[in-house]
């Protein structure tokens, strides 16, 4: 088993990370083997809409998404933890993201998995205090991420309200990272 974490976080001790160790250490021996790819400090270039994905399993762009994209086709557990700005996953998790066009242009180039075992889920957190949809452009963008790249996805465990609160404090959201963690054993 094997689990790659798109990790899209600044801060490399704030409560995405917090969120994040506390599945990992749930989810235990499920878990596996667990890779991260930190995406505040990768070397990726925005996707040029060369179309080069169109007719190749692939990238024109050569840079460390070279590395990346066998990292995610090995992986049977895709995790995603990020901050929400301004609705959405932060500008470098998005670069990252965008180059996975690749999966998509799988329906162009007609060699899409028809079945996938791959399982992913996602884990947002906000520093405003909880409001209706506060996730969901988050929730989107990776909704489509995990469907063009034939991932079920198992659900979203979200945080708001973390610049005055913390997830060790929120029996609510702990319980759902107990459940979600559950999700990935089934």
């Amino acid at each position: 088993m094997k689990t790659l974490v798109l990790y899209g976080s600044a801060r490399k001790k704030g409560i995405t990370r917090s969120m994040l160790d506390i599945l990992l250490a749930e989810m235990g021996n499920s878990a596996g083997k667990v890779e991260e790819i930190d995406c505040y400090r990768t070397d990726v270039a925005p996707c040029i809409d060369c179309r080069y994905c169109w007719k190749k399993r692939g990238c024109s762009i050569k840079d460390e998404m070279q590395e990346i994209y066998p990292k995610m086709d090995a992986a049977d557990n895709i995790i995603v933890a990020s901050p929400v700005y301004f609705h959405s996953i932060p500008g470098k998790m998005k670069v990252l993201i965008d180059r996975f066009q690749v999966f998509w242009a799988s329906e162009v180039r007609k060699d899409k998995p028809l079945h996938s075992t791959k399982r992913g889920a996602a884990l947002f957190v906000g520093g405003a205090p909880a409001f209706e949809h506060q996730f969901l452009g988050a929730e989107l963008v990776i909704g489509g991420l995990f469907k063009d790249y034939s991932t079920q996805n198992l659900g979203y465990v979200t945080f708001a309200n973390s610049d005055r609160e913390r997830v060790s404090d929120s029996p609510e959201t702990l319980a759902q990272l107990k459940e979600l963690a559950e999700r990935f054993r089934i």
